[in-house]
């Protein structure tokens, strides 16, 4: 009697485990990016696209994907949810690392519950002045007005304005080349 609980339990046990196993058949999918940021600086905020790719092949929107990052010497922690963008399966995130030093990251395609971790990253040091982006039209914030710049500008525009004046009075003087004389009567 024993001996039959214990096989039908063997049994019962294995047809479990044996209807669990395609249930978890499939529940994965791979992240790839589309490129690696290049001298990503800390407060700098860089927009990173990637394809997430059911079974590894099927591009899909059936997700919720996020980055997350960990900073190795401070274990200081971020995550950042991803937008749908582009074709099928093509996320994009705005990601900012609040301080310099290594970071784990990686991509969690929820629900799926497996992560594509994508390394380290080397985050720099914040930038000392923020920098003008390809086509931002130049502004007059970085030209600095100092006092002898000043006073060579207005310098210049004295000059210019007495030669205007000389050449105007020279015009007028009687006997200037240029100006009939006047006849003079005997």
């Amino acid at each position: 009697m024993v001996r039959r609980i214990a096989v039908i339990s063997g049994l019962v046990c294995l047809l479990i485990l044996a209807g669990a196993a395609p249930a978890l058949a499939g529940g994965w999918a791979n992240v790839t990016l589309d490129r690696l940021p290049a001298n990503p600086h800390a407060g700098q905020t860089l927009t990173l696209g990637f394809m997430v790719r059911q079974h590894g092949v099927t591009p899909t929107n059936s997700v919720q994907p996020y980055l997350s990052a960990r900073n190795q010497e401070t274990g200081q922690t971020v995550r950042f949810s991803a937008r749908q963008e582009g074709p099928v399966g093509h996320f994009v995130a705005d990601v900012t690392f609040p301080a310099a030093g290594i970071w784990e990251w990686e991509v969690t395609p929820a629900p799926f519950p497996s992560s594509t971790k994508l390394g380290t990253l080397t985050v720099l040091p914040p930038l000392a002045a923020p920098s003008r982006l390809a086509g931002d039209a130049p502004s007059l914030a970085g030209i600095a007005i100092t006092a002898p710049g000043m006073l060579r500008a207005a310098g210049g525009t004295l000059l210019l304005v007495a030669l205007a004046l000389a050449l105007v009075n020279w015009r007028g003087v009687p006997g200037a080349p240029g100006r009939p004389r006047p006849l003079r009567s005997r």
